[in-house]
C-alpha cells in the first residue's frame, strides 16, 4: 500500500508535464522503484532534468525513512510488529477509513516508539522487559485503531479518493522526515503544512454531505493536481 502512495507525486507530476505517450511509455514499467520511473523520461531542458534529480533523490531519502518506520534494522518481532502498525495506520488513511488527523496522531506515536526503540538498542546495559513493552503499546494502539476505524463495508464506494488521501499520507511523512533529519526549512515545512491543510479542507467540503459527485470528484483532483504542482515547485526550487 505505500508504496503506492510514495509514488503518486511522482506519476501526477509525469502525467502533467508529458504527452499521453510518453506516459504510457512510463505505466508499463516493471519496477517499484523511483530510478525506473524517472530513468527513461525525455530530457526536456537543463533545469527539467535538475529538478528531476533532485526529486529523485527527496524520493529515494523518503522510501529510505518509510523503511525505517517499518522496523528495519530491529530484531524480530520488533521489526514485525512496527510494520504491521505503519501498514494499518496507513492503509486506513489511505482507504477513507480514518481521518487524517487521527492517523496522523498515530503515526506520531508510531515514531515516538521506534525512537524509544532505537534509543533503547544503543544502551549497553538494556532492559530485557523493555520490547515487551514496546510490543504491548503497538497492540494497543493497533487495537485502538481497529475500533475506531470503519471497516471498508463502511466507506461508501463513491466517497473513496485512494490517490487524493495517499498524497496526504505522503506529504505528512515528508514531513515528518524533513524535520527529523532537518532537509526541510522551517519555511518550507509551514508552507507544505499549509497545502495539506487546504487539500483536506477542500475534501472535507465535497464528502460533507455524503455524496461526491462526479463533477465535485473532478473539481477535487484539479485542486490536487495544483497543490502537488506547487508541492513539487517548493521541494525542487
Amino acid at each position: 500500500m505505500i508504496r503506492f502512495f510514495v509514488f503518486v507525486l511522482v506519476l501526477l507530476f509525469i502525467a502533467g508535464s508529458l504527452r499521453a505517450n510518453y506516459f504510457g511509455e512510463i505505466s508499463r514499467t516493471n519496477e517499484n522503484t523511483l530510478n525506473d520511473l524517472v530513468k527513461d523520461l525525455p530530457i526536456l531542458s537543463p533545469s527539467w532534468s535538475r529538478q528531476l534529480g533532485e526529486l529523485s533523490s527527496i524520493q529515494e531519502q523518503l522510501y529510505l525513512f518509510e523503511r525505517e518506520m517499518r522496523g528495519e534494522g530491529l530484531d524480530q518481532p520488533l521489526a514485525q510488529a512496527f510494520s504491521i502498525h505503519y501498514n494499518a495506520i496507513v492503509s486506513a488513511m489511505v482507504e477513507d477509513r480514518i481521518d487524517g488527523e487521527y492517523g496522523r496522531e498515530l503515526l506520531s506515536i508510531h515514531r515516538q516508539l521506534l525512537s524509544r526503540t532505537h534509543d533503547w538498542t544503543q544502551k549497553r546495559v538494556r532492559d530485557e522487559n523493555f520490547p515487551t513493552e514496546v510490543m504491548n503499546n503497538l497492540h494497543f494502539f493497533l487495537t485502538e485503531l481497529k475500533e475506531n476505524a470503519l471497516t471498508l463495508f463502511e466507506v461508501a464506494d463513491g466517497l473513496r479518493t485512494p490517490v487524493v488521501n495517499g498524497y496526504q499520507v505522503w506529504l505528512g511523512e515528508l514531513l515528518a522526515w524533513g524535520g527529523e533529519a532537518g532537509q526541510l526549512t522551517p519555511g518550507t515545512q509551514g508552507r507544505l503544512k499549509h497545502k495539506l491543510e487546504q487539500l483536506e479542507r477542500f475534501e472535507f467540503y465535497y464528502k460533507r454531505d455524503g455524496v461526491l459527485s462526479a463533477v465535485e470528484r473532478r473539481q477535487l483532483h484539479e485542486r490536487f493536481l495544483v497543490l502537488t504542482r506547487d508541492t513539487i515547485d517548493l521541494l525542487v526550487r
